[in-house]
């Protein structure tokens, strides 16, 4: 079983990482598919083989090659070149489905031959690989409403990427990306328009890692995190961290605040309130369960791990379709949302103090932690995916 990933930390970890070791410990052939850096720098911790992809490209990767970037849309820092002509979808078509995933694709149709292909649901070299060897796709969704990703816009530089590989050119999106459609939430986040026709939801894998010790923790604990694309999007500096970590330097709380690697922490000039723990990493998973509010960027994976451990959110959503997110979190009674951009302290600690009183929040959020847990578990995942391989 193949499984790909973009070359973005949280992509690979946040549902691809954990069904390879499922996938693996049920005693089945694995290989996971990435960028070569990426793969190099994370293979260890994965714990499962690794296929390093050379056509694959980091962002920095991408950053430092002008011509491909302006043949994908690439405008650094995690955006899109601006292009007036250019719908939002088709801007995002060139970059995911354009010769970015062609030249994956391609690579990987000299180097694999899987019985099944899983792929994250924002990678398309997964599903070209697929359809060119002729074998089952299943999508791990990782981002429910970045509904991009099936707009049919997105058509004619997956048919470039298609005609290149010898596919022919099709007018169905759908048809292509059909399959079992896998997520880790239960039915209802996602608006029923928006839900593939065969999405199937299970729990996620068990978290391998424990919590740190937090006997001398003083309640509330605030968990805050920003995500892996942090330094390569709006950057620390430019994001609203510096602004929580004030806020929480005011309130009767414990905060631990993960500045998303070792580097950002080294290079960390603001504030440092005696309640705040800064660190470079934090095993989320496990801390969550011991935490009284998450405040999160508002990606998916983040927002999913905070629901299935029945904790509430104060979401500062981004970038893509984080802003999304957030207003699904705030329809849905489980958290509240502020701008990034002129949140300031102050409303910040607001927000935060509203969330830790009014007990309406974590009800809402322990109501999705019981529909979470309700789900079948891994060993259905398993089976059902060994099925897919038996036709």
């Amino acid at each position: 079983m193949l499984l790909t990933s973009l070359a973005v930390p949280s992509h690979l970890w946040t549902m691809v990482i954990p069904t390879a070791r499922a996938l693996a410990a049920a005693g089945h052939e694995v290989t996971v598919a990435t960028a070569a850096p990426m793969a190099a720098s994370h293979a260890a911790a994965a714990g499962v083989p690794m296929l390093p992809l050379r056509q694959m490209l980091t962002q920095d990767q991408l950053a430092a090659d002008p011509e491909l970037a302006a043949q994908a849309g690439f405008g650094g820092q995690g955006t899109l070149a601006d292009d007036p002509d250019a719908t939002p979808a088709s801007r995002f078509g060139r970059f995911m489905a354009g010769v970015l995933a062609e030249r994956a694709a391609a690579e990987l149709i000299d180097r694999a031959a899987p019985d099944l292909v899983i792929r994250e649901s924002l990678d398309f070299s997964g599903l070209l690989l697929a359809e060119k060897l002729g074998v089952p796709l299943v999508t791990l969704d990782n981002a429910p409403l970045e509904l991009l990703a099936r707009d049919p816009a997105l058509l004619p530089w997956l048919n470039r990427s298609r005609a290149a590989l010898g596919l022919p050119a099709t007018t169905d999106l759908a048809a292509v990306t059909d399959g079992p459609w896998i997520t880790w939430i239960a039915p209802g986040w996602t608006p029923a328009a928006a839900t593939p026709p065969d999405s199937r939801a299970y729990q996620a894998p068990p978290s391998p890692h424990t919590p740190p010790d937090l006997a001398d923790v003083e309640k509330p604990l605030v968990l805050v995190a920003f995500g892996s694309l942090l330094r390569h999007t709006v950057g620390v500096d430019g994001s609203p961290l510096a602004r929580v970590v004030e806020a929480l330097g005011t309130l009767p709380c414990t905060a631990i605040v993960a500045l998303g690697d070792d580097e950002a922490l080294a290079a960390w000039t603001g504030p440092r309130p005696a309640n705040v723990r800064l660190t470079g990493f934090a095993p989320q998973r496990a801390l969550l369960p011991h935490c009284d509010l998450f405040i999160t960027h508002a990606g998916f994976g983040s927002l999913r791990e905070s629901l299935t451990a029945g904790v509430p959110m104060l979401a500062l959503p981004l970038h893509s379709e984080q802003p999304a997110n957030a207003r699904r979190l705030t329809e849905l009674g489980a958290g509240l949302t502020l701008d990034p951009a002129t949140a300031s302290a102050a409303d910040i600690a607001e927000a935060t103090r509203t969330l830790l009183a009014d007990p309406a929040y974590r009800t809402a959020a322990q109501d999705w932690q019981r529909r979470i847990t309700a789900l079948p578990g891994t060993p259905t995942m398993i089976r059902d995916l060994e099925a897919l391989v038996r036709g």
